[in-house]
């Protein structure tokens, strides 16, 4: 299992992970753009407070999206139903 060495605001993090080189490096630019995005409060933030920021935009993200998800498989699943009894 490869080896990954990211710094995300100054703190280096090493992990193993089956993930391909371009799914960590795509990650890695996610969490950097979010972080942008967020740090709209220049320094008067810690770095820990800003990666619950992003932590937390994140987890927003996967959870509208998980809905989202969840509605499309029951509209198909709708729609496969009404295909069957016609």
């Amino acid at each position: 299992m490869p080896e990954y060495h990211i710094t995300v605001l100054g703190q280096e993090v090493s992990f193993r992970t089956n993930a391909g080189e371009s799914r960590v490096r795509e990650a890695e630019l996610l969490i950097r753009r979010t972080f942008n995005r967020l740090n709209t409060y220049g320094n008067r933030l810690s770095n820990e407070k800003l990666l619950i920021l992003v932590a937390l935009s994140l987890a927003d993200d996967y959870l509208q999206t998980s809905q989202k998800l969840r509605d499309y498989q029951d509209e198909l699943a709708r729609l496969v139903e009404t295909i069957d009894s016609g």
